[in-house]
This record gives C-alpha cells, sequence and structure tokens, in this order.
C-alpha cells in the first residue's frame, strides 16, 4: 500500500456487515433498503461505498444533487438513485435522460420541472412520451422542505393533481424525522408519521397514492419498526455510527483517520505553541508535530482532544490547530517521526464520540468535513 502522511482508512469488511445488520432488520421482502450516499457517502467516499454495497445487492441509492447522482450513474448504469434535495427544475430533462428520480416539494417545483420536460419534448431533446421520475416529499414537521401535512386535504389534491401531470411520473412518497434518534418513536416522531399516513390514506382515496412509501432514516430503523412501510433510507449506521452519540455494537465504525508524526522536539518550560499562545508549558515536554489541520477537515474545535499513539496510549492536541498541522504532547512514549497516529476509528465509536461532545457537533458533521485532500484507502 502506498505511504501516506494522513489518510482515511475505509473498511470494507465493517460496511458490508453494518449493511447486512440492517437488511436482516426487514423482514418483508417488499421493503426496500435505499443507501444514502450523499456528502462523498459522509465523507466515506460515494464510489467506493456504492460499489461496495451494489455487490452486496444494494440496488438504490440516495444522493443530494445532480453531481452526486451523476457520479453514482456513471459507477452503476442500472442502479435507481434518488436526489433528496432541490435541483434547477432545468436540470429535470437531463435527469430524465439519466433515469434518476427527482424529489418534488411543492406545486411550484413540480410546476417547473413539468414546463422543463414539455419544452424538452417539443424540441426533440426528449422521445414522445418521456416523464421525469419524482418522489414526492412530505413536510411532516421538519419544516425544512415538502408539502404541508399539518394539512392532509389539502397536500393530498396537491400531490393528486401532480400525478396527472403528463411529463411527471409520480413513484414514491416520503418524509424525514426530525427526533427520532431521540424519542425513538414516540412524541414528535409518532406525529409525523400520524400526519404521514394522514396524507397517504387521503392520496388512497382519490387513487393517486404513489407506489413506493418510505418514511424512516437511520433512527427510523433502528426504532421504529412500524414505520418501514416499503422502503427505509440508511444514513449514519451504514457508516457504523450511531444517529444520538450512543455507541452500537450491531454495526462497526467504517472510517479510520490517521496521520504520522512529522517532527518531534521539547517545548521549554514558560515556552508557548502554536498561534495565539493559548497553551504555555508549565516544565519541559515533548512534542511531536502532525501534518494535519483544519484545512483536512480536522477543526479547531478538536484542540485538546486525544489521539493514540502507536502502543495504544493517548496524547492530547496542545495548541491550536493550524491549517495544516496540529501538535501533540507525547510525554515519554516511544515514537519517532514517520510512525502512525489515530485520530479516531480501531475502536468501537469512542474516540469520534468523544470528539464530537468536544466539538459541540454530531459524528455526521467530523466524517462528512474529511477533506478531498486526506485520501481515502480501502482496507
Amino acid at each position: 500500500m502506498k505511504l501516506y502522511k494522513t489518510w482515511a482508512e475505509i473498511s470494507l469488511p465493517a460496511l458490508r456487515h453494518n449493511w447486512h445488520a440492517i437488511t436482516s432488520r426487514i423482514a418483508d421482502p417488499a421493503c426496500t433498503p435505499i443507501a444514502v450516499v450523499k456528502a462523498n457517502a459522509y465523507g466515506h467516499g460515494a464510489a467506493t461505498v456504492a460499489r461496495t454495497l451494489y455487490a452486496e445487492g444494494c440496488r438504490f441509492f440516495a444522493v443530494s444533487c445532480v453531481s452526486e447522482a451523476e457520479e453514482i450513474r456513471a459507477l452503476l448504469p442500472d442502479a435507481e438513485i434518488l436526489i433528496l434535495g432541490y435541483s434547477m427544475p432545468q436540470d429535470a430533462p437531463e435527469l430524465c435522460r439519466m433515469n434518476i428520480v427527482q424529489t418534488v416539494f411543492d406545486s411550484n417545483f413540480a410546476a417547473a420541472c413539468e414546463s422543463a420536460m414539455a419544452d424538452a419534448v417539443c424540441r426533440g431533446i426528449l422521445p414522445y412520451g418521456a416523464r421525469l421520475r419524482v418522489h414526492i416529499k412530505l413536510d411532516t414537521g421538519m419544516n425544512r422542505i415538502g408539502f404541508d401535512a399539518g394539512a392532509p386535504h389539502i397536500a393530498a389534491a396537491e400531490i393528486a393533481e401532480i400525478a396527472r401531470m403528463p411529463h411527471l411520473q409520480t413513484e414514491g412518497m416520503f418524509t424525514h424525522f426530525a427526533c427520532a434518534d431521540g424519542d425513538h418513536g414516540t412524541g414528535m416522531s409518532a406525529d409525523q408519521l400520524a400526519r404521514y399516513i394522514a396524507v397517504r390514506d387521503r392520496l388512497r382515496e382519490k387513487d393517486a397514492c404513489p407506489a413506493m412509501l418510505h418514511c424512516c432514516n437511520s433512527a427510523g430503523i433502528l426504532h421504529m419498526p412500524h414505520a418501514y412501510m416499503n422502503g427505509v433510507r440508511a444514513g449514519i449506521i451504514l457508516y457504523g455510527m450511531s444517529p444520538d452519540g450512543s455507541i452500537l455494537p450491531e454495526f462497526q465504525p467504517v472510517m479510520r483517520l490517521k496521520t504520522r508524526i512529522a517532527h518531534i522536539h521539547t517545548l521549554r518550560a514558560g515556552e508557548s505553541v502554536s498561534y495565539g499562545a493559548t497553551f504555555t508549558a508549565e516544565r519541559d515536554m515533548r512534542i511531536a508535530t502532525l501534518p494535519i489541520g483544519y484545512a483536512d477537515g480536522w477543526t479547531r474545535r478538536f484542540s485538546g482532544a486525544e489521539v493514540r499513539l502507536p502502543d495504544g496510549s493517548k496524547a492530547p492536541i496542545v495548541g491550536r490547530i493550524c491549517m495544516d498541522q496540529c501538535m501533540i504532547s507525547i510525554g515519554d512514549a516511544d515514537v519517532r517521526p514517520g510512525d502512525p497516529v489515530t485520530l479516531f476509528g480501531d475502536d468501537d465509536g469512542t474516540m469520534i464520540e468523544a470528539l464530537a461532545r468536544r466539538a459541540q457537533t454530531i459524528n455526521y458533521e467530523i466524517t462528512s468535513l474529511i477533506t478531498a485532500r486526506v485520501p481515502r484507502v480501502e482496507v
């Protein structure tokens, strides 16, 4: 394997294990698991993840935007691909040509996509009868995008009208739970599910209900099997991390972020280290410099966190993290330049959750922020 100064190891066995841990929860063979690979598969590498999961039987992937959809389509010509968010309506003909499914979240957006499709057919860019495949997004309480499920009769009427548009093919309908990681299917999540079902039932009365119905995100998969319907969207648990910051014994972390010791020197008592001189040594200390910084996604908020040395001991980050480097206190550890250092991974998820708490964020953000200049290495 090529040697890197900083790299992210992507464990394909862990990814496969997590996929099968998810699918084993789904008793109904008619329920389709959707692998969410947006944001470069939460920083893990969309191409690697999609290719690996496809080999394990996954045929449905979800992304955030057109460019992500194009990447997966180039890799997997026959996979189902759903764009979860907004696209420019002018992209509708190209999405149709690539057989990509677009989310529709209000009547105006649907009308704009219909107009773009009709124009492309009129000009001969698309063949007569071409239709853009769409899934309807319901806003059941997230208040982000979607038809207002708080007014189910109005939402159902608007969706039924979209189902009659000649250049749109309405195939699915979904929502997103805002609090399932905390309420585990009770409270707000139960209310959201009830709103979703109210719209679904009214659409059935109108004979306009889409065929594919999916509500559950990762937290829903873990805690709301009664809401599986005929599709679930597996996101963070695919990558072996918990949606609520807990440790999940059933799943295995997929990413291990590593770097190497670049330099070792003595910080004398009374001297400071890094920008702003925020850390001053009370005694002589051995300091190791690591070639990773916030331009790699190793943010300044991680200052003070502990990393793992090759012998398993912990070393704290001292001073502010720089754009390309940071410093750790190594005490009497028997290390030398070139030795590997683990920033997170090689454990049950404890290290990344400790980082998340220190940075007042979530594990999703940590892996998603690892930048492109950090090579992903399949192991």
